[in-house]
């Protein structure tokens, strides 16, 4: 038995833009690097940044206590402390600007 499925093209560029555009109205986002070293297990944000998501060589990591990383922050910056030193590999942190 053969089955024939027909359905339009959809452009996912545009819907994903448009998703986007919804998501992140009014809000500022940027990625920062940083590269791990086997040893580090602290990486400071620029202040007025806060993590969002934690990446370590493309995985995305668990936030809280007893998980992947804890953020900790002073009055001024945050810092994201993992519970084991990333290897040395890329160390990705989507954050958002604090108003």
């Amino acid at each position: 038995m053969t089955v024939y499925i027909e359905k339009e093209a959809q452009n996912l560029r545009e819907e994903l833009a448009a998703l986007r555009a919804r998501v992140a109205v009014g809000v500022a986002q940027e990625v920062f690097w940083f590269s791990g070293t086997g040893a580090q297990t602290a990486f400071a944000l620029p202040s007025g940044w806060k993590p969002r998501f934690v990446y370590v060589d493309g995985a995305l990591r668990r936030p809280g206590t007893g998980e992947d990383y804890t953020v900790s922050f002073d009055g001024f910056i945050h810092t994201v402390k993992f519970a084991v030193a990333p290897a040395t590999v890329d160390v990705g942190m989507i954050c958002v600007r604090e108003a």
